[in-house]
């Protein structure tokens, strides 16, 4: 069973709970002497446990300094990134697959509705559920961006130009295929920002992915994550979808740095764009605290959501991305 260790000493079995949990640049190991039989109610006091581990990291963190974020913000990401580990243990297997789900649903409406998409929830959850063949704009929309998270979130995707070309690939094949999976052959402009000349975007996506594989380990990884993001908006390397690939491609780093992944909701979009504006010129405040706010939002929306699902039961099953020693699998 998973956090649990089984010991056998003269011929006794003793129960202990073990987790190894990275912060910042160290790892602290929790050991927990539960007891020479495990108690009926396991549910229960892995919620306890967790708890326990809650409490450290948030004295942990008073005494840290996080770039990017205040000590309290830090605290709302570890909650979840402890809630989302938790949902990893088997007795918690039907809450982590109500969380996937939403998060494609969510994830995919919003999205591409920050980009002008007209799709809706209901769009999303029909093709979901199987109950039309994505033939219109909109349904093409939703199952590429299933499938590119798909792509993004396994283990054929590896940190190369041609793989993040891939997941752009994914978005527009039968939508837009003189520009799926090719770099901009044309300069474009977001807002009144100029972004990297199309002559230059192999040189700077180069040179960032450099910046990743250097900084991957170092940083704080909601940190690495909007790095990461804000540079490669900054190059916008696409014609068109660069929002919806960066946005992949962050939630991808998240779940490597074992956090859950964000939505970034379309209502908030203008101050969406605010943030990461000022990144470029070096105020990332905004964005960090953009990033707690949805975060939080996401977090709020899955407990609705769970609400939800047990007055009316069930929920769609699109797909499964599991973290294994910092590897995401997908089933």
């Amino acid at each position: 069973m998973k956090f649990i260790l089984k010991k056998i000493i003269k011929g006794r079995p003793y129960y202990y709970f073990k987790l190894s949990y990275p912060l910042l640049n160290e790892r602290y190991n929790f050991s927990k002497y539960i007891g020479p039989i495990l108690p009926r109610d396991m549910r229960f006091l892995i919620v306890q446990l967790f708890t326990e581990v809650a409490k450290f990291i948030d004295e942990k963190v008073k005494v840290e300094k996080f770039p990017y974020f205040h000590p309290q913000s830090v605290k709302s990401i570890e909650h979840t990134k402890l809630k989302y580990i938790l949902q990893s243990h088997e007795l918690f297997q039907p809450d982590l697959q109500l969380f996937k789900t939403l998060f494609y649903i969510l994830f995919v409406l919003n999205s591409n509705r920050a980009e002008g998409s007209k799709v809706t929830r209901s769009n999303i959850e029909e093709v979901m559920q199987k109950k039309v063949k994505p033939q219109t704009i909109i349904e093409k929309e939703v199952i590429n961006s299933i499938r590119g998270i798909n792509f993004a979130f396994s283990r054929n995707m590896v940190w190369n130009e041609k793989n993040i070309r891939d997941v752009h690939k994914h978005l527009f094949w039968n939508i837009h295929p003189e520009i799926a999976g090719k770099y901009k052959r044309v300069n474009n402009i977001v807002g009144n920002e100029e972004t990297t000349e199309w002559q230059e975007v192999h040189k700077e996506m180069k040179n960032l992915l450099i910046w990743f594989q250097k900084e991957k380990g170092k940083m704080y990884g909601p940190q690495l994550a909007l790095e990461f993001y804000w540079r490669f908006e900054a190059i916008h390397p696409f014609e068109d979808g660069n929002g919806r690939v960066g946005r992949i491609l962050l939630n991808r780093i998240l779940l490597e740095q074992g956090y859950a992944p964000v939505v970034f909701f379309s209502e908030n979009h203008q101050a969406h764009c605010n943030a990461i504006s000022k990144a470029k010129v070096g105020k990332t405040l905004n964005l960090a605290k953009h990033f707690i706010d949805a975060v939080n939002k996401t977090n709020n929306a899955i407990i609705k959501y769970k609400k939800e699902q047990r007055v009316t039961g069930g929920s769609s099953k699109v797909g499964q991305w599991e973290i294994s020693r910092g590897k995401i699998r997908i089933g």
